[in-house]
């Protein structure tokens, strides 16, 4: 049974738990709208980037598109707390070209960041701090807030709360009965909402109406492929059409693999065997040989994520033919120009 099927059965008997929790979070948001805690406002603008579930809802990708665009116009830096990873921080990770520490010590995530933004990544659990270090170290006039819905010490101008196509915030119980961290009614506390993956998964036709009703912007945000590459050559890119109606084996250790598996059959590949391991997922030498299996009994390539690849490095050559598919937000130019004006950017900003 699947931690996923053994979660949703046992849901009911947490459901209290999950009432208790909510009403916590509640309280602790009151407590900060009090001022009975501390907040505190960096002189950079803060751009926070969150959910309101247990991840899953493609935010990693879409703080590299945004660090991208926004570096166009002002000094960016990522904070991230670096989940999964060994370091507390506050300690620069990245300065734009490479991760100057492995997957294991910072996490998978702070570890793509740093890997693919093109801007200084800062990994501190504690926000604030790494706030006044990213500004100290990195003169920062934009702090892109990773995962900053839930963390209340760092004031922001501008908060987006990110949703799955294919999600249902009404369906979802609290954790930890659910994947809900908070109440929907929080999502009034918002700046905007993004539904992510528009093209890949099949909307929720009731996911949009729902977020309407809280009378903010909602943008939908379609999610593309870019051209993959070998795990173990990763300067080898290749075509995504010469790709197009090979049978494949598909693995990832995301909250919501199926997404991914969807996406790729929907680029044409034919995925014969899908493999789903946990989000964060850390693989050992017992996935390794699993997979091996998998492609001596197929006789056909692994295809993964980019979060997957960055804790298979020592892996790839045992993995060999493993193609890694990127992928990427695809904003239009509405969201664009919410982003620069909420956040009072323009290009002449840039030094």
């Amino acid at each position: 049974m699947s931690l996923e099927t053994f979660w949703r059965r046992i849901s009911p008997a947490l459901a209290p738990l999950g009432w208790v929790w909510g009403r916590l979070m509640l309280a602790r948001r009151a407590a900060y709208r009090a001022g009975f805690f501390p907040s505190y406002r960096p002189r950079a603008k803060v751009l926070s980037v969150g959910n309101l579930t247990l991840g899953g809802e493609g935010k990693t990708p879409l703080v590299i598109w945004l660090a991208r665009f926004l570096s166009k116009y002002a000094k960016v830096a990522i904070l991230t707390r670096g989940y999964g990873g060994r370091l507390r921080g506050p300690v620069l990770v990245g300065l734009g070209e490479r991760p100057l520490f492995s997957a294991a010590e910072i996490g998978d995530e702070a570890y793509l960041l740093a890997q693919r933004a093109g801007v200084p990544v800062m990994l501190a659990r504690d926000r604030v701090a790494g706030a006044f270090w990213a500004q100290k170290e990195c003169e920062a006039e934009v702090l892109l807030l990773d995962d900053g819905f839930q963390h209340l010490r760092l004031e922001r101008d501008l908060d987006l709360v990110l949703f799955s196509a294919a999600s249902d915030p009404l369906r979802e119980r609290i954790f930890p009965a659910g994947r809900l961290r908070e109440p929907v009614s929080v999502l009034t506390e918002a700046s905007a909402f993004v539904i992510t993956k528009t093209n890949l998964l099949v909307e929720n036709l009731s996911l949009f109406g729902f977020l309407k009703r809280f009378d903010l912007p909602v943008f939908r945000v379609p999610y593309v492929f870019g051209d993959p590459y070998l795990l173990n050559e990763p300067g080898h890119k290749v075509s995504r059409v010469s790709l197009r109606q090979r049978e494949v084996i598909a693995f990832c250790g995301l909250a919501q693999g199926e997404s991914f598996f969807q996406a790729l059959e929907g680029e044409g590949l034919v995925v014969v065997e899908r493999l789903s391991f946990p989000d964060h997922h850390r693989y050992g030498p017992r996935d390794v040989e699993r997979l091996r299996a998998l492609q001596r009994k197929w006789k056909c390539p692994l295809v993964t994520t980019e979060k997957d690849a960055v804790k298979l490095g020592s892996f790839a050559a045992e993995l060999a033919p493993c193609y890694v598919f990127p992928l990427d937000p695809a904003p239009g130019e509405d969201f664009e120009r919410f982003i620069l004006e909420r956040l009072e950017l323009r290009p002449s900003c840039r030094h």
